[in-house]
C-alpha cells in the first residue's frame, strides 16, 4: 500500500534510525506495520502548527496533528488495520498500555534527557550543537519546569526509578514470551511501546534506563526484535556498540 500524498513532519534523525522522540518513531513503525509510504519533512518551526508538538501529518489539505490521532485516521481513510487480531479485551488492556507508557512512563525519558544532568550533557550536543548561545539552557528550563507542573520533577531520583521499573515490569508481564504484545505480529500497542523503548535502551543518549530495560530480558529481547525489522541498522551499530 502506497499514499504519496501523505507527508509526515518529524524531528530530524539519522538515516536508517529510529526517531528520538517516541511519538514521532511511533507514527514512523505504524506507517512501516500498514505498509505505507510517506513523505518526510522536518519543518523549520513546528510551533506553526496549531498544536505546537510534532509529529504532524499532512494528508491531501487534511492536518492531523498527534501520534494517536494520525493512527485513527490512517484507521478511518486509508484502510490501515493497527489491531490485527486483537480482542476486544486485549484492545481494552492494550488501551491501557499506551496510556501508561504515554501518560507516565515516558516522563522517565524527559526526565534523564532533560532533567538530570548525565542527561543532558548528551541531549544538548546532540540536539543544540548549531544552536545560538543560551538557546538549550532555555529550552531546558522550559522542559524541567513542565515536569515539576505535572508532577513527575518533584519526585526523588530513587522514586521515579521506582516508577519506571514497575512499569516495565507490567509491560514483562503482559508480553510475557510473545515476539509482541498478545501475538507474533506487531499492533498499534507494539507502535506505542518501541517507541519509548527504544528510546531507553538503544538511543545515542546512554542513561541509567539502559541498564534498566536490559535487566528484563524479554523486554531487551522486544527492542532488539524491533530493531531488526524495522530499523536494521540501528540494530547493527547496538551490536557494535555491544561487542
Amino acid at each position: 500500500m502506497t499514499a504519496s500524498s501523505l507527508s509526515l513532519y518529524a524531528f530530524p534523525t539519522q538515516e536508517g534510525m529510529f526517531n528520538m522522540s517516541p511519538f514521532c518513531c511511533k507514527a514512523d513503525v505504524l506507517f512501516k506495520i500498514a505498509g505505507m509510504s510517506y513523505e518526510p519533512i522536518v519543518p523549520e518551526d513546528f510551533k506553526v502548527f496549531s498544536k505546537a508538538k510534532l509529529p504532524v501529518l499532512k494528508d491531501g489539505n487534511a492536518v492531523i496533528e498527534d501520534s494517536e490521532i494520525i493512527r485513527l485516521h490512517l484507521e478511518a481513510n486509508h484502510g490501515a488495520n493497527f489491531s490485527g487480531n486483537l480482542t476486544a479485551e486485549q484492545k481494552a488492556v492494550g488501551h491501557a498500555i499506551c496510556r501508561m507508557v504515554e501518560e507516565r512512563t515516558r516522563y522517565g525519558l524527559l526526565y534523564t534527557r532533560w532533567h538530570q544532568d548525565e542527561g543532558w550533557a548528551q541531549t544538548s550536543a546532540i540536539f543544540f550543537a548549531d544552536a545560538p548561545e543560551g538557546v538549550a539552557d532555555m529550552v531546558r528550563g522550559q522542559v524541567r519546569e513542565t515536569l515539576h507542573l505535572d508532577g513527575f520533577g518533584r519526585h526523588s531520583d530513587a522514586e521515579i526509578k521506582a516508577f519506571l521499573k514497575a512499569d516495565l515490569t507490567a509491560l514483562a508481564d503482559i508480553l510475557g514470551d510473545d515476539d509482541f504484545f498478545f501475538g507474533s505480529e506487531p499492533t498499534y500497542i507494539d507502535a506505542t511501546v518501541f517507541g519509548l523503548l527504544a528510546n531507553f535502551y538503544a538511543s545515542p543518549v546512554r542513561t541509567w534506563t539502559t541498564e534498566l530495560v536490559a535487566s528484563f530480558p524479554t523486554l531487551k529481547a522486544y527492542v532488539e526484535r524491533g530493531l531488526g525489522r524495522w530499523y536494521p541498522k540501528a540494530f547493527e551499530m547496538l551490536k557494535q556498540n555491544a561487542a
